[in-house]
């Protein structure tokens, strides 16, 4: 007969997790499950259903609780003393390994497990001496086997309750000093809104499309009501994006619009199905925005992270995961979490999965934000122009050069920003050419449009790119107007101003010489 020996337990517990926090996810898994076999009982409407976590960082202690179907009190010590031997179904369960409950063992002093089935009077309650395990799975001298441990730590007893109670209950009593991040309400809502199968956010403008997108083809978003500590969590999708400003945030980007794609394989059948934000692709959304990137969920419980897909080599550049936000559904009965939950079983059908999403994610995206990029470059390029002719027409009114060599200086660049806004203008015309039916980046460039077009027309066609030099003379110059100083002194002011303007970052020498004209001027 085989040994299993103790060393499965740790496996199975303090060592299963990096990020202690993911024993959030696995209880609220197993909730979900129990919640869906109460509604499906009838013995809950869905809007009734409830998982409620509790952090008491002073007490150092936190709590679980759901009111699904519960575990029937004659069922109840032998499912709670079997180990990764759970009976749901892989294909349509959350939790399905048997292990998840043991997640909170590596973090406190006990783990305890109650819960009750309407119909029955009685709380049946479990705990576990998560200490003593610890101390066993260390000591070299004692070594029982993974069963005879489970039996040394555990202990069952048994309360009253009302006969209509039923519910589950997860407590983790005297956490660890070293798992005080379980502790950490803050961090504990954020990792919960990027990985709990929850709602969209109320304010997110695309909830609505996203839903109506979902119903039409037929697919499910499993949502949950998650509190914690009494307040509902939500995907926190916005419409904004946003980048650090002055110990705070402001805006530089926003999404347009949403798009989707349905994966199948070859026989016609659902992999999984996306939705995508479309932005201006800017640049790479900054870490301020908390569910950037493309996400990954199964049962709209998130596997992995932002890195997933650039991780396991779908983007051309790794970069490029981060230019998007957006989540990919998966939908095929084969494509299994693994145990980590960072990625999925690898078997022919996550290769095909693979194999499905890569073009979107390798190629397409890829050509998205730089066409992007490459649009904005081009529009930036004439409206310098255009911002570039108004400043010299505006000199040359004002008498505002300091001397002809300024003038001369300025009608050099005019010419090579023209040069460059006639090359950026078949830029713009072949990207909307060649992009007339595509509905992304006609989006896309219809955003950067609105944002970088010269600000007298919205249209390539009209923007004037003008081939002859500025010639007109300006009615006087700068220090020609410092009418007390005689004409030696003026220049000798002019060159003082062209030193200026040679080591002096532009708008600081503009700046320097407005204010020293401003003084000799009185």
């Amino acid at each position: 007969m085989a040994i299993i020996g103790k060393n499965v337990i740790e496996n199975l517990t303090t060592a299963m997790y990096e990020d202690l926090r993911i024993i959030y996810r696995e209880y609220i898994q197993n909730s979900a499950d129990s919640i869906d076999k109460a509604i499906q009982q009838g013995l809950l409407d869905p809007g009734e259903a409830r998982v409620e976590i509790e952090i008491d960082a002073d007490k150092r202690y936190v709590s679980v609780r759901d009111n699904g179907t519960g575990i029937a009190h004659g069922d109840f010590v032998r499912t709670m003393s079997s180990i990764a031997d759970s009976t749901k179904d892989r294909a349509e369960d959350k939790g399905f390994r048997g292990i998840g409950r043991l997640g909170g063992i590596s973090s406190c002093k006990t783990l305890k497990f109650s819960c009750s089935v309407r119909g029955e009077e009685t709380i049946s309650i479990c705990a576990w001496d998560a200490q003593l395990v610890r101390d066993i799975l260390v000591d070299g001298q004692r070594n029982p086997s993974a069963g005879e441990l489970v039996d040394m730590v555990t202990s069952y007893s048994q309360d009253v309750c009302d006969v209509d109670d039923h519910f589950f209950l997860v407590e983790l009593i005297d956490v660890e000093n070293s798992s005080a991040e379980l502790l950490d309400e803050k961090r504990v809502r954020e990792y919960l809104q990027s990985v709990a199968p929850i709602p969209y956010a109320t304010g997110f403008t695309f909830k609505s499309k996203i839903s109506e997108f979902a119903q039409k083809h037929g697919f499910i978003i499993d949502e949950y009501q998650v509190f914690v500590n009494g307040d509902r969590l939500f995907k926190p999708y916005s419409r904004k994006l946003y980048e650090p400003h002055n110990h705070s945030k402001k805006a530089y980007d926003e999404l347009s619009d949403v798009a989707f794609e349905i994966f199948k394989d070859s026989d016609g059948e659902v992999l999984a199905w996306m939705w995508y934000g479309i932005s201006k692709f800017e640049k790479q959304i900054p870490v301020i925005n908390p569910m950037r990137g493309i996400r990954l969920r199964k049962a709209n419980i998130q596997i992995g992270d932002e890195n997933t897909f650039s991780t396991h080599g779908f983007y051309k550049e790794p970069r490029g995961c981060l230019y998007f936000v957006g989540e990919v559904f998966a939908v095929g009965k084969n494509l299994i979490p693994n145990a980590r939950r960072d990625y999925f079983n690898l078997n022919d059908t996550c290769r095909l999965f693979e194999s499905t999403l890569r073009p979107l994610f390798y190629d397409t995206f890829y050509t998205v934000y730089h066409r992007a990029n490459e649009y904005k470059k081009a529009l930036q390029k004439q409206a310098e122009l255009q911002v570039t002719q108004q400043e010299h027409s505006q000199k040359i009114a004002i008498g505002g050069f300091i001397d002809a060599e300024d003038q001369a200086t300025s009608e050099k660049k005019i010419e090579e920003l023209k040069k460059a806004a006639e090359k950026a203008i078949k830029t713009i015309e072949t990207r909307e050419q060649k992009e007339s039916t595509d509905h992304v980046l006609g989006r896309v460039y219809s955003a950067l449009r609105s944002d970088y077009a010269p600000s007298h027309s919205n249209s390539t066609e009209e923007i004037p790119v003008q081939t002859a030099p500025c010639t007109e003379k300006p009615k006087s110059y700068i220090t020609q107007t410092l009418t007390k100083y005689n004409r030696r002194e003026q220049k000798l002011i002019s060159r003082i101003y062209s030193i200026l303007k040679a080591i002096l970052p532009r708008d600081t020498a503009e700046l320097v010489i407005s204010k020293i004209q401003e003084e000799l001027s009185k």
